[in-house]
């Protein structure tokens, strides 16, 4: 994977001189100020992510595009060569389908649960919000102190800084999706 930080300062440039815009209006549009924005387009600074976001806010492009990600960028990945991890007692095997990334700020997780699997999982501090998906059998969530029963297809969105339980106590398996926001 290349440094997405190596293309932005081509990007914003390109972008400027599409627009006929001069260092001094695109810092009036951003916030970002005028020395900044060239540092940035002669690559002689690495902005933050939060003067990427002034820039795309002010300038009106998108963030991805900002960072030169390519939208046509597809890439097709098989589940079962994965290297699932195994917890619970091996009665929870999870795939790290997509891992996390600072550019799409999520993670995402391809689930099993066999029966009888119980996993209880400590706060994540550094992330907003939690969404599971059951497609297969049923789930039951536990955050804090609200239990779910979850019966395919059925979805559940939490804060994930609370301690939350998955569960399968039937006998039949669990498949689900979790998708954890940073």
């Amino acid at each position: 994977m290349t440094d997405p930080s190596s293309n932005i300062g081509s990007i914003l440039k390109r972008v400027r001189f599409e627009r006929s815009l001069s260092l001094e209006e695109a810092s009036n549009l951003t916030g970002v100020s005028k020395a900044m924005l060239g540092q940035i387009e002669r690559r002689e600074s690495n902005p933050t992510i939060s003067v990427l976001w002034k820039i795309s806010t002010g300038l009106r492009i998108s963030f991805s595009e900002l960072l030169g990600s390519d939208s046509n960028n597809y890439e097709a990945i098989s589940i079962n060569q994965i290297e699932p991890v195994c917890e619970s007692d091996g009665k929870m095997i999870l795939y790290d389908v997509f891992p996390f990334n600072p550019i799409s700020g999520f993670e995402y997780f391809f689930i099993k649960l066999l029966p009888g699997a119980k996993h209880t999982s400590t706060p994540h501090y550094n992330s907003t919000e939690e969404y599971v998906v059951v497609t297969k059998g049923t789930l039951v969530m536990t955050v804090e102190d609200q239990t779910f029963e979850l019966l395919a297809p059925a979805a559940l969105k939490f804060k994930a800084n609370k301690e939350h339980t998955y569960c399968n106590p039937y006998d039949t398996e669990v498949v689900f999706q979790s998708i954890v926001k940073y």
